[in-house]
């Protein structure tokens, strides 16, 4: 599993941390990879790790760029991004640029895009959250099935279909 973005607080990094403890009582093999600078949280995500014992299943590596950043895409089995808000974020639209299945809370901005296309939506806690990564990791015909459709889901956000609908709006504003 990848989280790719800043070590903050509002990004829920601790909730995937609280759901993945649970997911390694059910599944051997797995690890959680934090990708990201620190924005003034890692301290905390640090200790909640050692609390929760799960320091050799968790990977910090903070940040990666260019050719890095793109190999942890391919590398994951799914991107996970539970913030407890977000307007845009863009890491998913690089995931599925790599073709990795993607995990939201419903409180990203550009989940209802998503939902059951490319990967799952889910509530903000991390019971939800342990529920979707199980699903994920158990269900590779599921995974492959999203990191298909991530190709297409894609094609809804390129740079031409984004300038067309944009133009729509101030037609009809107009």
């Amino acid at each position: 599993m990848l989280y790719l973005g800043r070590i903050h607080r509002i990004k829920g990094i601790d909730i995937l941390v609280r759901a993945f403890a649970e997911v390694i009582e059910k599944l051997d093999n797995v690890s959680l990879v934090v990708v990201g600078p620190d924005d003034g949280y890692l301290g905390e995500l640090e200790a909640l790790i050692r609390v929760l014992k799960i320091e050799n299943n968790v990977l910090i590596i903070g940040p990666l760029y260019g050719r890095d950043n793109l190999e942890a895409y391919v590398d994951a089995d799914v991107y996970v991004l539970p913030s407890r808000y977000e307007i845009w974020g863009i890491t998913v639209f690089e995931a599925m640029a790599c073709g990795t299945p993607i995990i939201l809370t419903e409180n990203c901005g550009i989940a209802e895009h998503f939902k059951d296309k490319a990967g799952l939506v889910v509530k903000t806690d991390s019971l939800n959250l342990q529920e979707a990564l199980l699903e994920m990791l158990m269900n590779r015909e599921k995974q492959k099935i999203f990191r298909e459709n991530c190709k297409t889901v894609m094609q809804k956000f390129n740079i031409s279909e984004t300038v067309s609908r944009l133009e729509k709006v101030y037609e009809e504003l107009l």
